[in-house]
């Protein structure tokens, strides 16, 4: 008997317990639900608070980002917007180049001569040519009267002054230094002596080539006159612009009824071309 009271006393302790928590946690529930229900106003407002800082905060992260974003952007723009830039200044340099190359390299007709007539002299092998020369505009037009002459040789020499300018003047076609400049003063076979030649341009007089049917300028007849003294003293020379001012006789051993032209390059020497037959002539090349 006194066992089946120590059990019961046990349980009847037990369900005391579990009646006390059971009591305990429906205050607290209740507890909590009061308190919930009695600052739900203020709950709700700091979670709303809350979940606005967070967007505020988002936002602003997304604006930061897009700032940068934007910043780049710009910084790309400007990297192209200079790049487009130096393309231009290189593109407009290469054509100046261009440009300045092409003037360089202008070749200006200035004469033609024509082996008319060639005979040989049986007895001593001596070979005589009918030239006839007559000097061209750039077109390749005469602007004087032929002329003949019955050289010794089948080898004809075209002597000359020549002066050439300061490569910055041809690149930018200077009026009076864009070009190269030729003053003839004979032709000569290979069987004469130069100085048994027959005179061109005379001395003094403008050079057809060069005076284009006009009067010679003043900037010339300058050079001509004093040619050899201007030759001889690079500080005036340089003082004119010219780089060289020097003779030149180029030449070239001619055929029968063949023509040849003569060409100045703008940056420098005459030089002698056989004429294509099938060409007009006309032209400067």
């Amino acid at each position: 008997m006194p066992g089946m009271m120590e059990g019961l006393r046990a349980i009847n302790s037990f369900l005391r317990t579990l009646i006390a928590l059971l009591v305990l946690g429906g205050i607290g529930a209740g507890g909590y639900y009061g308190y919930t229900t009695y600052n739900a106003k203020e709950i709700d407002a700091r979670q709303k608070a809350k979940a606005l800082e967070e967007k505020e905060r988002a936002l602003a992260d997304a604006n930061s980002r897009l700032d940068k974003a934007e910043a780049d952007l710009a910084g790309k723009i400007a990297e192209l917007q200079a790049k487009d830039e130096e393309i231009a200044t290189l593109n407009a340099s290469v054509k100046k180049l261009e440009l300045a190359l092409r003037y360089l390299k202008i070749d200006h007709r200035v004469a033609r001569f024509t082996a008319v007539e060639q005979t040989k002299d049986e007895a001593t092998g001596e070979v005589s040519s009918l030239i006839e020369f007559v000097e061209l505009n750039d077109e390749g037009h005469p602007i004087d009267t032929p002329r003949q002459f019955l050289i010794r040789g089948d080898i004809v020499y075209i002597d000359g002054w020549v002066v050439k300018f300061e490569d910055k003047y041809v690149e930018q076609a200077d009026l009076e230094r864009g070009t190269s400049l030729l003053l003839f003063k004979r032709i000569f076979g290979s069987g004469q002596q130069p100085d048994k030649g027959y005179p061109l341009d005379a001395i003094g007089s403008a050079p057809s080539a060069y005076a284009r049917g006009g009067k010679m300028s003043e900037f010339e007849r300058k050079i001509w006159d004093d040619f050899w003294n201007i030759a001889n003293d690079p500080d005036r020379a340089k003082q004119l612009g010219i780089r060289a001012a020097h003779g030149g006789a180029p030449f070239m051993k001619v055929e029968k009824g063949k023509s040849y032209k003569i060409l100045l390059r703008a940056s420098g020497d005459p030089t002698i071309v056989a004429e294509d037959a099938s060409a007009d002539g006309i032209g400067s090349h």
